[in-house]
């Protein structure tokens, strides 16, 4: 997996001292609305052109699948899953807390990722069956047993509002159970924090496979458990996510899977 690494490091490098550059720098030119509550700007288009730039050259038999450009025209065993700008939505308001995230999947499962914090300089990796890593050091998952003690992170189901009555349900038994939750806008790095014990869990109820993929194997190779909230395999299309450590899993699969049946 080491030219792999190298290879991701590389374009998520490149693509996060883009967005670097211009944090705190848009204009309203820049800025452009896909749909309701989803925006895009130039910079994530650049981001994502500098990253498939990069795989293309050094891997020709490898897909792509990026956030703002779809699937690329190759097809094969290997499948990049790109996030150019993880928390766009941060990086519009001048708020530093957004990520790069790049997940390689070979035959449907994910065998890499990486996730890069351009701001704070913090790179989370994993490679199948080798461990997670911060800039190189290990990281474990938390050790926190109980919900009371436990620290969590959410996102809010503003691209699907018809989830918002369930969400708000289980946000409203979580708070009373647990310590406290974040909200702090981009997923990748929620599911990053989580493998590094900064979080002890994770849930959000609508995300699409850019958000989640890197997170997903990060969490996994730190020790931790990941799923939809129905307890399966997160799929490489729009799902629900849960990762926690493995004496918190569970207790939370319980707690939220009845809401969202």
């Amino acid at each position: 997996m080491e030219p792999i690494f190298k290879i991701a490091w590389r374009a998520a490098h490149e693509a996060g001292d883009l967005i670097k550059r211009n944090f705190q720098k848009l204009q309203n030119i820049d800025i452009q609305s896909k749909g309701k509550n989803d925006l895009v700007t130039r910079v994530d288009k650049e981001a994502e052109r500098i990253i498939a730039k990069v795989i293309s050259g050094h891997f020709p038999g490898h897909q792509i699948l990026g956030e703002e450009g779809g699937y690329s025209a190759q097809k094969g065993e290997h499948l990049w899953v790109v996030d150019p700008l993880d928390g766009t939505t941060n990086f519009i308001q001048g708020i530093a807390h957004f990520s790069v995230s790049l997940a390689l999947l070979e035959k449907g499962s994910v065998v890499f990722g990486l996730i890069y914090d351009p701001i704070l300089r913090e790179c989370f990796h994993a490679a199948s069956g080798q461990g997670a890593f911060m800039n190189d050091a290990p990281i474990k998952i938390s050790k926190t047993e109980q919900m009371a003690s436990a620290f969590g992170a959410t996102g809010f189901p503003f691209k699907a509002p018809h989830l918002l009555m369930p969400y708000a349900q289980v946000f409203k038994i979580l708070m009373s159970q647990c310590q406290d939750m974040r909200r702090c806008g981009s997923a990748a790095l929620d599911l990053a924090y989580v493998a590094c014990g900064r979080y002890d869990f994770f849930w959000e109820s609508h995300l699409l496979p850019w958000d989640f993929m890197a997170g997903k194997l990060i969490v996994e190779e730190a020790g931790g458990t990941t799923s939809d909230f129905a307890g399966k395999e997160l799929p490489v299309q729009t799902s629900s996510v849960l990762a926690a450590n493995r004496h918190l899993y569970q207790k939370l699969l319980d707690l939220i899977g009845p809401y969202f049946g």
